[in-house]
């Protein structure tokens, strides 16, 4: 669809609830692979990831949250703060920082969240663009700022924080290379090499297991399925936006419902005008579950 449905109010809590759990994780992710702080060198570590774990996951969301207010008052004449977009930047500028929280300074690790931000919300925005559904945008959240991660850490991490961290400071950030009159590549080299490796191997095992499902029709559900509602095709059960499907896409799947579970039977049924079955049994018939407000059918007896 060429507008696609955005996540209603109702939702928001729940989303915001889900982000600070996980921004609450990740101080697991980044400080606690540290494994210790018995040293001084392992303290400062420790502490230097849980500030950038924090700084980087504020600006991304200060980030996607106010250059989405910008470009909507731009281009609708009407200012719009969407937590959704801020949530999500926070996530990103988490990614993003996972890979150098150790290694570069404070303001790096506010800069790496900041242009994480931005290309979340560049690349959500392309995608719509592109027809991509990607519900919870974790391309943007995860593959773009996981690579934009990879690049931050071989552009800026620091000499001081890598001793502290790995006990060698040979081969660090290009800036601080550059900054020495070196211009080492071979960190940043490095990362490069990751991205790529990275994006080779997850091609490698997952290309061939979509296209068997894609082969198999599993890839993805059909049209009718997505217009209805996954919560009612998949899951057996409305959802507080029940209202905003048409009555006659409703009806349709039903139908469809009812004569795959008859087909699946091996059961024959012939109908009245209505489409009632009429030469069986009273168990045998489907009846509409009024307290899920139009949800599927479903078997009695």
């Amino acid at each position: 669809m060429k507008d696609p449905r955005t996540c209603s109010a109702m939702e928001c809590p729940g989303n915001g609830f889900g982000s600070f759990i996980l921004w609450f994780g990740w101080y697991g992710f980044n400080t606690g692979s540290t494994q210790s702080i018995l040293t001084a060198a392992k303290a400062r570590v420790a502490a230097l990831a849980a500030t950038n774990t924090t700084l980087a996951a504020a600006s991304g969301g200060v980030a996607a949250l106010f250059a989405n207010l910008v470009l909507m008052e731009r281009y609708t004449g009407e200012a719009v703060f969407n937590l959704n977009f801020a949530m999500n930047g926070c996530l990103g500028g988490l990614v993003s920082i996972t890979s150098g929280c150790a290694v570069i300074e404070p303001w790096a690790g506010i800069l790496t969240g900041f242009v994480a931000g931005l290309l979340y919300l560049w690349m959500s925005k392309q995608l719509v663009k592109w027809c991509i559904d990607d519900a919870v945008d974790a391309i943007p959240v995860h593959m773009v700022n996981g690579i934009w991660g990879l690049i931050s850490t071989g552009l800026m991490a620091a000499p001081g924080r890598m001793m502290d961290a790995y006990g060698t400071d040979k081969h660090v950030g290009w800036f601080y290379s550059w900054g020495r009159g070196s211009g080492d590549f071979t960190l940043m080299g490095c990362q490069l090499v990751g991205i790529l490796f990275i994006l080779g191997w997850v091609t490698a095992l997952m290309l061939p297991f979509f296209l068997l499902l894609n082969y198999m029709g599993w890839f993805r559900s059909d049209a009718l399925e997505e217009v209805v509602g996954l919560d009612i095709s998949y899951h057996g059960g409305g959802s507080h936006n029940m209202g905003e499907v048409k009555s006659e896409y409703l009806d349709a799947f039903r139908k469809r419902r009812d004569e795959q579970i008859r087909q699946r039977s091996g059961r024959s049924f012939s109908t009245n005008e209505e489409g009632v079955p009429t030469n069986t049994r009273s168990t045998d018939l489907y009846e509409d579950n009024e307290e899920t407000n139009g949800g599927v059918d479903r078997v009695v007896g």
